[in-house]
C-alpha cells in the first residue's frame, strides 16, 4: 500500500474522530486533542491573514476553548439552550503539507445544527495544523473559513465549536 495513502487516511481518521466528538458532545475528549498552546480561529473576513490585526468570529487559545466548554457543559450558555444537535460532514480531506512531526490537512466542511425547530446550515473550509504524536495527532492550530464570514447576522448565535 501507498505510504501517503496510508497517511491521508489516518488524517482523515482523527479529523472524522474529532468532528464525531463534536457532534456527540463529548467536550472533554474533544479538547484533549488540542495541544496546551492550541490557537482555533475563525476569521471575519474572506482572505483574511492574520487573527491579530483584524477582528475575528472566534480567535481562541485552549483556556478560552475550555471556559466555552464549561459554559456548554453546564448549561451557561443561553445561545445554546436547547442544546443543539449537530452534524458535521466533512469532504475532499487534503493533506496540503507533511513534515513527518507536522502535518496541514484542509476539508470542506457542511455544519448542520438543528435547534428551536430550527434547522441552519453553514458551509466552511477548515484548516488543520496537527503535531503527530505517536499513531495519532494533537491538534497546534485550528482555522475555519466560513463562507459566509461577513454575512451581517446569523452565524454568531452558534455557541458550539465547528
Amino acid at each position: 500500500m501507498n505510504s501517503s495513502f496510508e497517511r491521508w487516511h489516518i488524517v482523515q481518521q482523527f479529523l472524522f474522530h474529532e468532528a464525531r466528538l463534536l457532534d456527540e458532545r463529548r467536550w472533554d475528549d474533544w479538547l484533549n486533542l488540542y495541544e496546551d498552546d492550541a490557537e482555533y480561529w475563525m476569521p471575519y473576513e474572506w482572505g483574511q491573514k492574520s487573527a491579530t490585526d483584524h477582528v475575528s468570529l472566534f480567535f481562541e487559545d485552549k483556556t478560552l476553548l475550555r471556559m466555552r466548554i464549561d459554559r456548554l457543559k453546564n448549561d451557561l450558555s443561553p445561545l445554546e439552550w436547547p442544546p443543539a444537535r449537530t452534524n458535521r460532514h466533512l469532504s475532499n480531506v487534503q493533506i496540503t503539507e507533511d513534515t513527518g512531526d507536522r502535518v496541514t490537512a484542509t476539508v470542506y466542511l457542511a455544519f448542520v445544527e438543528y435547534r428551536r425547530e430550527e434547522q441552519r446550515w453553514f458551509s466552511s473550509r477548515v484548516t488543520w495544523s496537527l503535531h503527530t504524536e505517536g499513531d495519532s495527532f494533537q491538534i497546534a492550530a485550528k482555522r475555519v473559513d466560513l463562507l459566509n464570514c461577513d454575512q451581517e447576522s446569523g452565524h454568531l448565535r452558534f455557541a458550539t465549536p465547528m
